[in-house]
């Protein structure tokens, strides 16, 4: 039981503590790997081609990150 919270009433249990994931670069990536995807919808093809390949290359590297802090 924390301190910090106060007392916890009778009958009731703490929360438990929980790790916060770290900051990572992976998600702000995929939005803009999104963004130029659809873009390139619109405007050409090998735009929307480079923001393919990015979106697979930033899915793959935050699940992987994901999986790896699981551990």
């Amino acid at each position: 039981m924390s301190e910090a919270r106060g007392p916890v009433p009778a009958g009731w249990s703490a929360c438990p503590t929980e790790r916060a994931p770290r900051p990572t670069a992976w998600p702000a990536l995929f939005a803009f790997a999104v963004t130029l995807f659809a873009w390139g919808l619109v405007s050409s093809f090998v735009v929307s081609l480079i923001g393919g390949v990015l979106l697979l290359y930033s899915l793959l590297y935050w699940i992987g990150e994901i999986v790896h802090d699981a551990k």
